[in-house]
């Protein structure tokens, strides 16, 4: 089952299930969950607003092939700012939180661009990887995705970065903050460029913040990502990623936070 087609149940219905093919462990792909709460939290929003802020907290495990509900509420509503958050209810739990910020355009005098896109090395060039393989949790099946960097998951060679090209395998018709969200944690976290060995993991909170627009974003394009440690020590760390358009856009920041046991 494709990511739309797990978007437009949530949408339609009150209980969701989501197939174990979208499974991580235990739990369900958090890149889904979050993705589903971006969907829920930008329903009946003006169109006029954008959405610039997504925090993400990942609670406890929310079980595949099992039933939940979202639940929403507007924290704030004011002329530039709107507040809402939503949490994913399983078994009368909590598992997956979101908050997200609906801002107005304003006029400003002042605008700032910092952004760079990093000289990446293409997908085909030597000492690239793709990630697929049977060793890897089942929803990576549902993504293209290709590291670049000389940091390469897994394989000890303690490099304090991560990145490449993403896209959904199957394309959508096209890209939405939602698929946006659903592509990013698809990368883990920057530290298995270290291990040697699979260990386990989990992301504990997660923060994005949106750039440009996705206006001209095509449903098959291959976006770029780039994560970089801030600090990983006693198995819990945190690192910051760019992920940009094929035209070198900035479209997001991520910030996450996660712990490694291992």
């Amino acid at each position: 089952m494709l990511f739309d087609e797990i978007r437009k149940i949530a949408l339609e219905r009150e209980d969701v299930i989501v197939p174990a093919e979208w499974a991580q462990g235990r739990t369900v792909y958090g890149g889904l969950s979050a993705g589903l709460l971006c969907d829920a939290l930008s329903q009946g929003v003006d169109s006029d607003r954008r959405l610039r802020y997504l925090k993400v907290g990942f609670l406890r495990p929310l079980e595949a092939e099992k039933p939940f509900r979202v639940e929403m509420a507007e924290v704030s509503a004011g002329r530039t700012v709107i507040v809402r958050s939503a949490q994913i209810i399983q078994d009368g739990t909590t598992r997956v939180t979101a908050q997200a910020n609906f801002v107005t355009k304003l006029d400003s005098e002042v605008e700032i661009e910092t952004f760079s896109p990093p000289d990446l090395r293409p997908r085909s060039a030597e000492g690239t990887m793709p990630m697929r393989g049977p060793q890897l949790p089942a929803f990576t099946q549902f993504f293209d995705f290709h590291v670049t960097t000389d940091g390469l998951p897994f394989q000890g060679r303690e490099v304090p970065e991560l990145g490449g090209w993403m896209r959904f395998e199957t394309a959508p018709d096209s890209i939405t903050k939602s698929h946006l969200v659903c592509l990013i944690d698809v990368w883990p976290p920057v530290p298995v460029t270290y291990y040697d060995r699979m260990v386990p993991l989990s992301t504990i909170n997660w923060g994005i913040h949106f750039a440009e627009p996705l206006d001209g974003v095509q449903g098959d394009a291959f976006l770029g990502y780039l994560a970089r440690v801030n600090f990983f020590s006693d198995g819990y760390g945190s690192t910051t990623a760019h992920i940009w358009a094929p035209d070198g856009r900035l479209l997001a920041k991520s910030y996450q936070t996660f712990v490694m046991y291992g």
